[in-house]
């Protein structure tokens, strides 16, 4: 028997729904990125499908990591089904992770992408003021080096206002778009949303790999600090090492960094070779 209760649970299985993708949708995915506008829709756009899945103690609720499989293109003004499922809850330091599943498909019931997001929350002491951030420098990552980039395809550099926000999120109003919403969470300002700062790096990869990245592109995005609004960053995108495991593939990275060197998101996957 399914658990009776309304928080998530592993193993929860959401209704089947279907989702479109709008041209006001794609408008404010692209406005909000201030992005030019392209001839395809962005493949990452799909996480606009993602069923939104928390648990009612939201204060301190970060991203952690996003993982993307990639099987053909999204179409403009198409209609897809969302399937959606719990796959996992597990700990991971102080913090409670929710791992939740999102398979997209075509009306002919082929996949479009899956995508795997890991979500974190303070469940077992949330906190009454600020939610205090771990120091950048003190984290394990800090120290660790970064895969080497053999080529870079791309870079950009965005200021993320807090305008970009709101217009991003669809008039939304959340802890992304917010200020006082973000505060009720514990946040000192808005938090920029992890599927805005994903999406500037899916814009690179998208833009110099094409095809490939649209018809078989992996990527697994790790979250590493927070972003917030009137921050500069510098997003970088190219071409790792070769995995001798898997030498029918290419290693693509990502990496994005504010202007003092705090690196807000690294990213790492792959895609066919050419």
């Amino acid at each position: 028997m399914a658990p009776t209760q309304t928080e998530p649970y592993a193993g929860q299985v959401l209704p089947r729904r279907t989702w479109r993708v709008s041209p006001e949708l794609l408008a404010h995915y692209r406005g909000g990125l201030d992005v030019a506008p392209g001839a395809g829709v962005p493949p990452m756009l799909a996480n606009a499908a993602e069923t939104t899945l928390l648990f009612s103690q939201q204060r301190g609720h970060l991203w952690l990591r996003h993982e993307w499989q990639f099987f053909q293109p999204l179409a403009a003004d198409a209609e897809y089904t969302v399937d959606a499922e719990v796959l996992e809850i597990y700990p991971r330091r102080e913090r409670t992770i929710l791992l939740h599943e999102t398979v997209l498909r075509d009306a002919a019931g082929q996949p479009v992408s899956i995508q795997r997001h890991h979500q974190s929350f303070l469940l077992d002491n949330p906190p009454s003021g600020e939610v205090t951030l771990r120091d950048p420098a003190a984290k394990e990552g800090a120290t660790r080096p970064a895969p080497r980039m053999v080529r870079e395809l791309a870079s950009l550099e965005r200021t993320v206002t807090l305008e970009m926000c709101g217009e991003f999120f669809y008039g939304a109003r959340n802890y992304h778009s917010d200020r006082r919403q973000s505060e009720a969470l514990g946040f000192r300002d808005v938090v920029v949303g992890g599927r805005m700062t994903m999406g500037y790096a899916g814009e690179l990869l998208d833009a110099t790999l094409g095809e490939r990245w649209a018809h078989g592109g992996r990527l697994l995005v790790k979250f590493t600090n927070v972003l917030w609004p009137e921050e500069r960053i510098r997003v970088t995108a190219g071409l790792g090492e070769p995995d001798p495991q898997q030498p029918e593939r290419e290693t693509v990275l990502a990496r994005i960094e504010k202007a003092d060197g705090t690196v807000v998101l690294v990213a790492e996957g792959s895609v066919p070779r050419a």
